[in-house]
């Protein structure tokens, strides 16, 4: 039983941290599937070489 709520607790906790990055990117403009690159995604094997404006501050 307690394994049972460690697991879920862990695929929650998972799902939970997905949806944030994928919202902390799409707030950055950069496409989905960017994997941390900062602007100029040519070497980004997520973003197959698209560019990404940086974020204006």
């Amino acid at each position: 039983m307690i394994a049972n709520i460690v697991i879920v607790a862990l695929i929650a906790a998972y799902c939970i941290y997905l949806i944030y990055k994928g919202y902390k990117n799409h707030k950055e403009g950069k496409p989905v599937g960017c994997t941390g690159c900062s602007g100029n995604c040519g070497s980004c094997s997520g973003c197959s070489g698209k560019t990404v404006p940086k974020k204006k501050d």
